[in-house]
């Protein structure tokens, strides 16, 4: 299964925004944007550095490559499965709305295999690129 929750998406997307400015990430600058306590943030930044998914330094928070591959799974998993409901008759919004309540769910070597069946697309219906992967 891919192996991170749409909460921990929330935060290591915070986090990858920030890295991405050439930045590490703040716990307030996470807590704040995620609308969250300090307490929490930092309860859930435990449990992410468990997993390798962030990097807590006196610095800041960075993203691992862990964290980074965890992320591409889940978005490759979310837009796969939207492109496949879209393709057997969903409209886009109701498609994307299906895929984000089971997409965490979904086992990666079906994500692969769906993604076979439905000709390797490199976008999404929305547009959007389906992250390559190599799990």
């Amino acid at each position: 299964m891919v192996s991170i929750s749409r909460r921990e998406l929330s935060y290591l997307l915070v986090i990858k925004k920030y890295n991405d400015q050439g930045q590490l990430a703040k716990l307030s600058w996470i807590a704040k944007q995620l609308n969250v306590s300090p307490a929490s943030a930092y309860e859930e930044l435990e449990h992410l550095e468990g997993k390798g998914y962030i990097k807590k330094t006196r610095s800041g928070i960075e993203i691992t490559s862990e964290g980074r591959k965890a992320i591409d799974n889940l978005i490759k998993a979310h837009r796969v499965i939207e492109s496949l409901l879209v393709e057997i008759g969903f409209s886009l919004d109701d498609a994307c709305k299906y895929s984000t309540q089971f997409d965490f769910a979904v086992p990666e070597e079906i994500i692969e295999k769906l993604h076979k069946y439905l000709g390797e697309p490199r976008k999404c219906p929305h547009g959007e690129v389906i992250p390559l992967t190599n799990s």
